[in-house]
């Protein structure tokens, strides 16, 4: 039987003269087609195989070179429609799930996708699906991102071009058996035999999942993978020749704290040896799922800020904290720890701009979009210098308590105006002299009692008056009041002053008369009884 082809360039059938196509799953089919005829870049091609007269549709695609061949024919490549995945489509979607991520593809793109229903993955979000690389590399993580087993694409005969899991695709299904007569050629992992219109890359042959199919004149080449380790000769000639590209060692890990190694005490050395600012580490996989396989890594180094001699930034993290895992030079034997993520914990307060430092709620050093910083702990809060200098406009101080203690000198030189406040009592005790002065005026007001004891002497000298005022005085001891003895000798001189007014004797046998000043004396003792009634209601009893 004779193989019939037809081909079809924009609208009109074109002669085909020779063709070499080669289909592969998951990428886009190309080939290089011998035409008559003129061809233009961009058009639309498609290509109908089959045997007697029985077409069926075996490439749809576009022109994407061409290049004149002589006598008449040009030699055009074609790609699949899937092609223009080879261009570059960013995406970046949050909360992203498969569906949506495809949705935006085939909008960009204007291509015609198609994927499996009733399937978990295609409906779960994520937390974020981001790729800024080709459609191609977009379509490979999503397998990953969103955990597609055994994820393939591939276009279809109908130009639609499915993504999902193989064992959703119409191969899984299909399994097609060829006899080993059928085969011209054979090798290790490929079968060449007279072509086959419905054969296509997926297709389940003798157990065996077709990768590539290559069509050349009347024949085809199908080619699977014997085993992982063969889909790609360069990925393995190269893994070889650098295994840290095998072990993943170029590429950041996630792992989850699960102990602490060590502890530290000032002057202790951090070395490889014993990185005492340590923590063991439980790899993860892809999936943020633990990767049992591996062992616990033991004492991975922590990252340090500003380090130096007893220096640094330091926080252990607490078991369960995520942290990212680099290998140095991509050696097995040098892993630290990059990063530490909060991923999994719950986070304080926080706005965009503002900067905050927290150990646990309630005790933090924050600093807000305006520049105001609050520093806060529930427990003690010591701050220690040499020589502190503290300057600010306004300084205001809230206390339940406080306890001042000065080993030296303190002093305090206020520009303004100082106001003591206290709802209770106010002691001011000095070892050695005490000395107060003012320029101005000085004012006592007292509600209750002024009481003042003085060890020896008091001396009080006012440049023009002293002036003292009180309804009653005392002056004196304890037990002797000045003011009443001058109230008595008030009274004395009164009585006195009565005595002399009224004084006669004896002269001789006769008695004398009054004295000639007894008005006088009289007047005398009057002055001082108003003394003594004017005296009398102020002295103290």
């Amino acid at each position: 039987m004779k193989l019939t082809k037809r081909l079809t360039i924009g609208s009109q059938q074109t002669e085909l003269v020779a063709h070499h196509i080669v289909l592969e799953l998951s990428a886009g089919g190309r080939g290089i087609l011998t035409v008559k005829g003129d061809v233009s870049k961009g058009q639309l091609i498609s290509l109908d195989i089959g045997y007697n007269n029985q077409l069926v549709r075996y490439f749809t695609g576009y022109v994407a070179k061409v290049t004149p061949a002589g006598k008449g024919t040009n030699k055009i490549m074609v790609r699949e429609l899937a092609g223009i995945l080879a261009e570059r489509y960013p995406v970046s979607i949050r909360h992203a799930t498969m569906r949506q991520v495809i949705t935006k593809l085939a909008e960009d793109t204007g291509l015609s996708f198609v994927i499996p229903e009733g399937q978990a993955y295609t409906d779960t979000p994520i937390a974020n699906f981001t790729s800024q690389g080709t459609g191609y590399q977009l379509l490979n993580n999503l397998f990953r991102a969103f955990a597609v087993p055994d994820g393939v694409w591939y276009q279809q005969q109908d130009g639609q071009i499915y993504v999902g899991g193989y064992q959703q695709c119409r191969w899984a299904t299909r399994p097609v058996e060829i006899p080993h007569e059928l085969s011209q050629q054979q090798s290790n992992n490929n079968w060449k035999l007279l072509a086959m219109p419905a054969m296509r890359p997926g297709a389940l042959v003798n157990k065996n999942r077709i990768n590539q199919v290559e069509l050349a004149g009347d024949t085809m080449t199908i080619t699977w993978a014997t085993n992982a380790a063969d889909n790609n000769q360069l990925e393995r000639q190269v893994k070889a020749a650098f295994p840290e590209l095998a072990g993943g060692y170029h590429l950041p890990r996630f792992g989850c704290v699960v102990a602490i190694s060590d502890s530290a005490a000032a002057g202790d050395i951090n070395n490889t040896f014993r990185p005492r600012y340590a923590v063991d580490v439980q790899l993860l996989d892809e999936n943020s799922q633990p990767d049992t396989a591996v062992p616990v890594y033991k004492a991975i180094s922590l990252p340090v800020m500003f380090a130096g001699t007893e220096q640094g930034l330091l926080q252990y993290p607490l078991e369960g904290a995520i942290v990212e895992i680099g290998f140095a030079y991509g050696r097995a034997d040098k892993p630290f720890i990059r990063t530490v993520l909060g991923t999994g914990f719950t986070l304080p307060a926080i706005e965009p701009g503002e900067q905050l430092q927290q150990q646990r709620a309630g005790v933090y050093q924050r600093t807000d979009t305006a520049g105001n910083q609050n520093s806060s702990t529930d427990q003690q809060q010591q701050h220690s210098a040499y020589h502190k200098i503290t300057n600010a406009d306004q300084y205001d101080i809230e206390a339940g308590s406080m306890h001042t203690k000065v080993q030296q000198h303190s002093i305090e030189e206020v520009a303004g105006k100082k106001v003591i406040e206290a709802l209770g009592a106010v002691d001011v005790l000095a070892g050695d002299d005490l000395t107060l002065g003012a320029l101005g005026n000085t004012r006592l007001a007292i509600a209750g009692e002024l009481t003042e004891t003085i060890g020896k002497l008091r001396h009080s000298v006012a440049e023009e008056l002293q002036r003292f005022e009180a309804e009653t005085h005392w002056a004196g001891t304890d037990t002797v009041n000045i003011y009443n003895l001058l109230d008595q000798l008030m009274q004395c001189v009164s009585q006195l002053a009565d005595h002399c007014a009224k004084h006669k004797h004896l002269v001789g046998s006769t008695m004398s008369n009054a004295p000639d000043i007894a008005a006088d004396m009289t007047s005398r003792k009057t002055d001082a009884t108003n003394l003594h009634n004017t005296l009398q209601p102020i002295v103290a009893t």
